[in-house]
């Protein structure tokens, strides 16, 4: 195991008292003073941990104020991870999420590897219909592995207070940090293209992500299927 200079076993220590649920979301951290005393460090180094999980969406600072165990509020929802927007436009559109069905399964081969369980695990599917401006425009396929969401209920899940996300973190406790994804082109199935009010075989945009916790872990595993007639994919890199 290769050994960790001091920030990194800081970054490390933070973080896992994260995971323990030390500091809730929306918490502050403790002072800097503090919190470099209590792991015998110094402010530098304990600034240098910190920044990093500021980087990684782990915790944010807030001016005059601290530094705040990052929340999935509407505001980190639009702009960290959901990309669609209308052709040429310029600002994200407020969504809505209907829930079609959610299903107890075993895990396929394919779920099994993207959240990193062993095929045959249970796992729950669910199926979304978003909609922008009362328009079906994307359909959600998403799996999770039923050992982190015990007792998911549709009940609970349609009348959850914010996002998909902030139930993952407010209820059980698993926060999505980041978040991989691939495109590719494909043709609409008929059950997609009767939700997306299109034709069969009409063509769409496949969108299948990886959603990931605070230790980098697997929470998440969607495969979405986007009407691009009027929508599009948006993404934005700062370098």
């Amino acid at each position: 195991m290769r050994n960790l200079t001091a920030y990194q076993e800081v970054k490390q220590k933070i973080t896992e008292d994260l995971v323990r649920g030390r500091y809730p979301m929306g918490q502050a951290l403790p002072a800097e003073k503090d919190l470099a005393k209590e792991l015998d460090v110094s402010i530098g180094t304990l600034r240098k941990a910190v920044d990093e999980l500021v980087a990684e969406g782990i915790v944010v600072r807030r001016q005059g104020r601290g530094t705040y165990v990052a929340e999935h509020d509407i505001k980190r929802l639009l702009y960290y991870f959901f990309h669609v927007v209308k052709h040429d436009a310029d600002k994200k559109t407020n969504p809505r999420v209907d829930l079609v069905s959610l299903t107890s399964a075993t895990a396929t081969k394919e779920e099994a590897s993207k959240l990193q369980i062993k095929e045959g695990a249970p796992v729950w599917r669910l199926v979304n219909c978003l909609y922008l401006d009362n328009q079906c425009v994307m359909i959600d396929q998403i799996s999770l592995d039923k050992k982190r969401f015990k007792n998911l209920t549709r009940t609970e899940f349609i009348n959850r207070e914010g996002s998909i996300y902030q139930l993952y973190q407010m209820k059980y406790g698993q926060t999505v940090i980041k978040s991989s994804e691939r495109l590719r082109a494909g043709m609409a199935g008929k059950q997609h293209a009767e939700w997306l009010g299109l034709k069969p075989d009409s063509p769409v945009l496949i969108i299948r992500r990886v959603a990931s916790g605070i230790q980098d872990e697997p929470l998440e595993w969607r495969v979405s299927t986007l009407n691009t007639n009027q929508h599009e994919y948006f993404s934005e890199l700062v370098v």
